[in-house]
């Protein structure tokens, strides 16, 4: 009889030292999952904003990431991603339209493929609102009201930049900071609330720098050529693409250097400063488009 207690003891103890084991295993599988699922991608991007700020986003992850699409304002853009000390990384710059947007809240939606799925990452970011000051510009008659026989090629030249500045081309090409394309100060900031010969125009979406006819004018980054010409407002003016929707334009030139389909290079020389157009004084204006948005470059350089 005490042999069959003794037994019987075994066996209990037998039978505890397993569940033990499986309870332990269980516990490590699901810290090891928890774990694995708390090194899972982020989005790393501001919370808040004003209007018209360009503002950098990246999606960070130790593990390879591959299709990766991001969703802002009713545009979208699929990334390139690159290895950075040991993480997987993609970014993208965006932002909001002095013209087009009011403050607000918004969506930014991120979807990549990771550890054999797909993903979705939401994150809101809060647009304030910022004043800008009104500008009052004497200009000749015909560039406040453009006569009749104008209006055809304004509206011609018009749909190649919007063509152009909502663009959206696979390769990345830019990286921050951006090279300031000549060295005189701003004269004319983002955002101003321009009025013409009385008349209120659009807000001015880009900045204005004093450049005197003839100064070279340098690219911001590396990117292709996608329109360069003559245009009613802007002059002469080159627009280069750097790729996932990042176009920046110069205008009012005296001189262009290069051709559209070409690829240029950041800080080459690509066109000479002028005052062709609507302008009133030699100048250069340098716009910045992120997903067709016009944004304010200042904060870039």
């Amino acid at each position: 009889m005490a042999t069959s207690i003794f037994l019987g003891g075994d066996i209990l103890n037998n039978i505890l030292h397993k569940k033990i084991k499986n309870i332990l295993c269980s516990t490590f599988i699901t810290i090891f999952v928890l774990s694995a699922l708390a090194e899972a991608a982020e989005i790393k991007c501001t919370y808040t904003t004003r209007l018209g700020e360009p503002f950098l986003t990246r999606l960070v992850s130790p593990y390879p990431l591959s299709d990766v699409t991001v969703y802002w304002l009713k545009k979208e853009v699929s990334l390139n991603v690159a290895l950075l000390e040991g993480k997987y990384e993609a970014k993208m710059l965006l932002g909001t339209d002095v013209k087009d947007t009011g403050p607000g809240v918004y969506e930014l939606i991120v979807r990549y493929y990771e550890r054999g799925k797909f993903w979705t990452l939401r994150h809101d970011v809060k647009v304030e609102p910022k004043s800008y000051q009104t500008q009052e510009l004497k200009v000749p008659q015909v560039m406040a009201t453009p006569p009749k026989e104008a209006l055809e090629r304004i509206e011609r030249e018009s749909k190649l930049v919007r063509d152009t500045i909502n663009t959206v081309s696979p390769k990345r090409r830019w990286e921050l900071p951006l090279k300031r394309p000549v060295n005189g100060i701003v004269t004319s900031p983002y955002g101003f609330k321009r009025i013409y010969n009385g008349t209120p125009g659009n807000p001015h979406r880009g900045i204005d720098f004093r450049a005197a006819v003839g100064t070279p004018v340098k690219c911001a980054a590396d990117g292709i050529v996608s329109l360069a010409g003559d245009h009613y407002f802007g002059g002469k003016s080159v627009y280069v693409d750097h790729g996932n929707g990042v176009i920046s334009c110069y205008m009012h030139l005296s001189e262009i250097s290069v051709k559209e389909g070409q690829f240029v290079q950041k800080g080459e020389v690509i066109a000479l400063s002028g005052q062709t157009g609507r302008a009133t004084g030699p100048h250069l204006h340098f716009g910045l488009y992120l997903l067709g948005n016009a944004v304010d470059p200042a904060s870039l350089f």
